[in-house]
């Protein structure tokens, strides 16, 4: 499908895009925005499959390119990588629902039904499971457990690429680069330029600095400082000890939604997207 428009960003900022943007965001259940998980430094490497729908050598080297972009910044310090380098194929192809994605294995799908729960708008979606949980220098936040990459074939699989052809919407390694970001525990950052802003812009498989900088302050130096902008962005409601389901959708119209347990607790809206 030819691009003829474009809705959704992964990154307010862009070289060579220029673009108009009203960015709003809004904590629903929250007092301090985006939530955030960490997984145990020794649950690393996390075994991290691919459905067997991924059928192509292609579709698996340019995927483990972008755990490697995860994994080196980290690797020399922290003495590990935070994902196996050499992804395994799933025994699992997709589910139903996303409550079955709970199961023995964390992986990256495609589905080709989608879900009653998610909006059809969704590229992808990021399922975490974990447990609230606090530590000094940490905060509270979700020590997770389980998590899951799902993308959206139903609507949009002729829209996406996996070898970064011009004729098409959406870079799928791209996409896949900032869910890994959201799998191993990061939030969105809309104010520097981030493989984790809200919306998707371009094909981009490279970590910037600010990420490289995140993951090392969560995974090597123990910090989760700067997650939001002058916020606590892990921040809780829920007491430790609470088990979460938490889902982030990175959609196509520029309106992102996170749940938790269900419920609404976070969303970004674009609006007056143009870009030349």
């Amino acid at each position: 499908m030819k691009k003829l428009t474009l809705s959704l960003i992964l990154a307010l900022l862009s070289i060579g895009c220029q673009k108009t943007t009203t960015v709003t965001q809004s904590a629903l259940n929250t007092g301090s925005g985006c939530l955030i998980g960490r997984w145990n430094n020794s649950k690393l490497p996390l075994n991290l499959t691919i459905s067997p729908e991924f059928v192509d050598n292609v579709d698996k080297t340019n995927l483990q390119q972008m755990a490697a972009q995860w994994n080196n910044a980290v690797s020399a310090q922290l003495g590990k990588n935070l994902i196996v380098s050499n992804f395994a194929t799933s025994n699992f192809a997709s589910y139903a629902s996303t409550s079955q994605y709970d199961d023995s294995e964390m992986g990256i799908y495609k589905s080709y039904s989608w879900f009653s729960n998610v909006s059809s708008n969704a590229l992808a979606i990021t399922q975490f499971f974990g447990t609230v949980t606090t530590s000094p220098g940490l905060g509270s936040y979700i020590d997770l457990r389980h998590a899951d990459i799902i993308l959206n074939y139903r609507d949009f699989s002729s829209d996406f690429t996996m070898t970064d052809e011009a004729n098409y919407d959406y870079d799928v390694p791209t996409v896949v680069l900032h869910e890994m970001g959201h799998f191993l525990g990061l939030c969105h950052k809309n104010n520097v330029s981030s493989v984790m802003g809200a919306y998707y812009i371009n094909t981009n498989r490279s970590l910037y600095d600010y990420d490289k900088k995140i993951i090392k302050d969560i995974y090597v130096n123990g910090v989760i400082s700067g997650l939001e902008s002058n916020k606590n962005a892990n921040a809780l409601t829920s007491p430790p000890g609470t088990e979460v389901r938490g889902v982030i959708e990175l959609r196509k119209d520029g309106h992102c939604i996170h749940t938790i347990n269900g419920k609404k607790v976070y969303e970004h809206i674009v609006k007056n997207l143009k870009r030349n």
